[in-house]
């Protein structure tokens, strides 16, 4: 376990951060008792990605229900989604083989799978409740997105999203809007807690050399 979680320490080196990293949540639309997909993207990464805890959250009740989410296989360690009632859904997960380097761009955190409820816009935003870079904890700025459900007929879908005019991987379909935010403070994650201990173990090794 240590010696995987030795390889997040050597992953890249510590880079400038020219524009703030951006968790957005990359809308799409459904309809009424069909399901969609949304990514949830990190817009940049300037030294890299160790891990990742944070809560999706449906705002507009009535609307689309979360039905599962899934992680993509970059993240080596991850923890079981967790779904409270419909409306929020929270997602760990640990890059063990450094495979989220320095200056990577527009990363896939996870995919969450909603279902339409009843008809109209429902609104998601993220809380960053913990994200590591290969040098410490970072805070991210926020963009919701947002889920059109229809009731058949075609409706031109729209994202949400922060004040900084950011835009996600290769879905660039929608409008801007909405503000950003930050996450508050929260207790370590397991995961993280293990990434921690990791590089305080390769960076002991290190000075004994």
């Amino acid at each position: 376990m240590f010696a995987l979680l030795g390889a997040v320490a050597a992953t890249g080196t510590a880079t400038a951060q020219s524009d703030r990293p951006t968790v957005v949540v990359v809308g799409n639309e459904t309809t009424v008792n069909e399901t969609t997909t949304v990514r949830v993207v990190l817009t940049s990464a300037p030294n890299g990605l160790s891990g990742y805890y944070l809560d999706l959250h449906v705002e507009t009740a009535g609307v689309a229900r979360i039905e599962s989410a899934s992680y993509p296989e970059q993240f080596g360690l991850t923890s079981a989604p967790r779904i409270t009632d419909g409306t929020t859904v929270t997602l760990e997960a640990a890059d063990m083989e450094g495979a989220i380097g320095s200056g990577a761009t527009n990363v896939t955190l996870a995919t969450v799978t909603l279902v339409g409820v009843s008809r109209g816009n429902a609104t998601l935003t993220v809380d960053p409740r913990q994200f590591d870079d290969d040098g410490g904890a970072f805070t991210p700025a926020t963009q919701s997105g947002t889920v059109v459900v229809t009731d058949g007929a075609s409706e031109t879908r729209s994202d949400g999203g922060g004040t900084d005019g950011t835009t996600a991987g290769t879905d660039r379909s929608g409008t801007a809007g909405g503000g950003e935010t930050t996450g508050a403070s929260a207790p370590l994650s397991p995961i993280l807690t293990l990434v921690a201990v990791g590089l305080a173990v390769a960076v002991g090794l290190r000075r004994r050399k």
